[in-house]
């Protein structure tokens, strides 16, 4: 069995921490300790196990799990977001699935409060690339696409072992050693949008393009709880302006930058596609002239990271 750690990230607590907290308690693999870490000046919850230990580091959700990762003692992890549960035989199963699958990271098939979705939004989401749903015949539960979204397998066979080149936030079962390899602190640029999404993309591919295996776990249940109550009233903002900006550093230092020639045209033509369809959308369904400007931001603020990431390898 593992010796491993857990992390949750802590956003407000309440009842879905609770939950969380119970389903830390009842695993059938205990944890050598369980560290809950939490921004400088952030009080701890009320809600406690009784032997977990609070640490603090500077806010941000990616120093959060820079930190987590760095603090770490043990061979392995286990990332978590405040708002999920699961079953009392979670490790013990995503162990076995990681082991077997001779990997070196671990994700359940997610589900997810959040994502209560339309046949409308569905195939919106899938006409602009930023997650599409289809039947895939290949290792792959999700890959990444050159839209700097992603292709989730909706056709997983029976009995096969599938592999991912991303996954949720929420949950990460992973050696230390990988976590720490890929070097995340490198990609505190995502916080500076206001809103680092998609930090939980930038992680896995990260690990996934590191030559990490990240394994499919088909039999864990792990469920995350809709935390859209717990967003304020300007986030739709952070996330318009996350939208233009992340989303196309993201797709040029992983997508754009991994490509030659005419596969570059292909992928320059993808992000347009994205950016414009996404945007035109966003705009539509909030209705006023500071989403437009927000996203204009985004865009301008990405387009000039960018340019200071060229400027710098060419002068190297």
């Amino acid at each position: 069995m593992p010796i491993f750690r857990i992390h949750p990230h802590l956003g407000q607590g309440g009842d879905k921490y609770s939950k969380l907290l119970q389903s830390i308690d009842r695993q059938t693999v205990k944890p050598e300790e369980v560290v809950v870490v939490l921004p400088h000046g952030f009080r701890p919850p009320e809600e406690r196990l009784g032997y977990e230990r609070f640490a603090f580091c500077e806010k941000g959700m990616v120093r959060q799990r820079v930190f987590a990762i760095n603090d770490a003692k043990t061979p392995y992890v286990l990332l978590l977001d405040d708002d999920v549960e699961f079953e009392p035989q979670y490790v013990e199963k995503i162990f076995k699935t990681m082991v077997t699958a001779e990997a070196q990271c671990c994700i359940p098939i997610l589900h997810d409060d959040s994502k209560r979705r339309s046949r409308l939004a569905v195939l919106v989401n899938s006409f602009i690339g930023c997650e599409v749903q289809r039947p895939v015949d290949d290792e792959f539960y999700i890959k990444i696409n050159r839209c700097a979204g992603f292709v989730v397998n909706t056709r997983l066979k029976p009995g096969v072992q599938y592999y991912s080149q991303s996954g949720h936030g929420s949950n990460c079962f992973a050696e230390t050693a990988a976590l720490r390899n890929i070097r995340f602190e490198d990609e505190l640029w995502l916080e500076d949008s206001g809103y680092p999404l998609p930090e939980d993309q930038v992680m896995f591919y990260k690990l996934y393009k590191s030559g990490v295996r990240i394994a499919v776990c088909r039999d864990a249940y792990f469920r995350h709880l809709d935390a859209g109550s717990a967003s304020d009233g300007g986030r739709y903002l952070k996330v318009a302006y996350a939208k233009t900006c992340n989303f196309l550093i993201f797709w040029y230092r992983f997508i754009y930058t991994g490509n030659t020639g005419f596969n570059r045209f292909v992928s320059v033509a993808c992000i347009a596609h994205r950016l414009f369809w996404d945007s035109a959308l966003t705009i539509v369904r909030y209705h006023n002239i500071v989403v437009c400007k927000v996203m204009a931001m985004g865009l301008k603020h990405g387009l000039r990271h960018i340019r200071m990431e060229r400027s710098g390898s060419d002068r190297r």
